[in-house]
């Protein structure tokens, strides 16, 4: 068997599913990837700071072992021996976990999160733990534990949270496939301000482990390159898992590959209106897809404000009271934004929180309500591009918001609340060379819809959006 060796841009712009195609057709070595994949990282990291930490002689030593497999003709999966990235709030059996926090352990754990252990199981190879802001706690990209994540688009700029490594490091290229968690945005928000495909599919389909303090909220999932290795990774990771007892309602609704879907298109979600700079990619994209004739498009309007009063209630209360005792022992080392939460949360009473899980049950009721009339809608992922990359929130926000970032993320929190999947598929760039995404919405469990339909998008818009990786940050 003969490989074939890539140079490290044909290696940058590779889907996972291409490069799992060609490994078992014996062309490309799995040792020879994960090589690909380490030189990539180990370029871009002094300026991006993806990574929390790489692990070559780990990533080596499985690889070769992939390798050994594809030879024998023992493929785990259609992405076995690609090379991935785990976000650092998930566990790696035997490393440390340090979810972006100078409070947790330099100890190796003993067992690795579903999502983490299932991908491995598919013959994946993970090369490093992604950057998150600590305990995932808001949408930007920096910790007290690894400093400031930077978009590879431009290093001035933010990558958005809380996936932020996971983010970047798919769109420099290092990796195809990188995990993800989103409790209010934190898959979409990163993939949108990178350019990237990032999929939260409805909650509990990809089980959560180890539990969060939101875990009503908080969903597993992907960031890509392309919507294929989204729907691979899907495929591949969900279903019940006994840890996540929300995982065991988890269901997968068939697609009709014939149905003419219904589609509303949402240009002002919530009554927010996107900045013109993101409006034109969007408004350009949906043009695009009507002369595509990709499903019945019609512009619609969502009738209510943006829940930020239920999520504000749901968010304050779950990490000020579940971090407690934690901020209590060591403030002075933690994000102060998190910090502040537990001082915002002693003003909620029990009856506040009960009168906010009546108004979360009222949104849901609406929201799972859209979907009588419409079988998906679409709409800007975020309202603005990527800001300054140290910032909380973007020039003239509202810093002094419980929830600063959640000020400038109307779009997602939302389906949160609502538990429904939503994906953020890459549109284009601004006129300042920043990416836009586009966000596709379906009814709760209508997972595969969603996933078929950003591929059905990503082929018409690909006129809008021919690069997938960011212009290298490395000499």
């Amino acid at each position: 068997m003969t490989f074939v060796d890539l140079d490290l841009a044909e290696y940058a712009a590779s889907s996972a599913v291409a490069l799992g195609r060609r490994i078992a057709a014996g062309e490309l070595s799995p040792v020879h990837l994960v090589e690909c994949a380490l030189a990539v990282a180990n370029r871009e990291e002094p300026a991006v700071n993806a990574y929390a930490a790489l692990m070559p002689e780990r990533a080596r030593s499985i690889a070769v072992q992939r390798e050994a497999e594809a030879r024998a003709g023992l493929l785990r999966s259609v992405i076995h021996g690609v090379p991935i990235a785990a976000k650092d709030n998930m566990y790696i059996e035997g490393q440390p976990c340090w979810k972006g926090s100078l409070t947790t352990s330099d100890d190796p754990v003993t067992e690795s999160s579903p999502m983490v252990a299932r991908l491995e199981e598919a013959g994946t190879v993970i090369i490093g733990r992604a950057t998150t802001p600590e305990f995932g706690w808001k949408g930007a990209g920096n910790s007290p534990r690894t400093g400031v994540t930077r978009n590879p688009w431009n290093t001035a700029c933010n990558t958005g949270g809380s996936s932020a490594g996971s983010g970047a490091t798919v769109a420099t290229g290092a990796v195809p496939i990188a995990t993800g968690t989103d409790a209010g945005g934190s898959i979409r928000i990163p993939a949108s301000f990178c350019g990237a495909v990032g999929f939260k599919p409805t909650l509990g389909a990809i089980p959560v482990w180890p539990g969060t303090v939101n875990e009503n909220l908080s969903h597993a999932g992907p960031l890509t390159r392309f919507v294929d290795d989204a729907a691979a990774v899907f495929g591949l990771t969900c279903g019940p898992d006994s840890r996540d007892p929300q995982s065991a309602f988890s269901i997968r609704v068939p697609v009709d590959p014939a149905a003419r879907l219904r589609v509303g298109v949402v240009r002002e979600p919530f009554g927010v209106p996107p900045g013109a700079e993101v409006a034109e990619v969007f408004d350009a994209a949906i043009r695009l897809l009507t002369d595509a004739g990709v499903a019945e498009l019609t512009e619609i309007t969502l009738d209510r404000a943006a829940p930020l009063e239920i999520f504000d209630g749901l968010w304050v209360t779950g990490r000020g009271l579940g971090f407690a005792e934690v901020i209590r022992a060591h403030r002075d080392v933690m994000d102060p934004g998190l910090a502040r939460l537990a001082i915002l949360a002693e003003d909620y009473s029990l009856a506040d929180f009960f009168a906010v899980t009546q108004q979360r049950r009222a949104f849901n009721e609406w929201a799972f309500g859209l979907f009588d009339r419409w079988d998906l809608l679409v709409m800007p992922t975020m309202p603005l591009t990527a800001f300054a990359a140290e910032a909380e929130v973007p020039s003239g926000g509202h810093a002094d918001a419980p929830l600063p970032w959640a000020t400038w993320t109307p779009y997602t929190y939302p389906f949160n609340i609502s538990g429904q999947p939503a994906l953020s598929l890459p549109i284009g760039l601004s006129n300042r060379d920043l990416p836009v995404g586009l966000q596709i919405v379906g009814p709760w469990s209508a997972d595969l819809q969603v996933l078929s339909f950003a591929g059905r998008c990503e082929s018409a818009l690909a006129p809008l959006n021919p690069r997938r990786t960011a212009p290298s940050t490395g000499v």
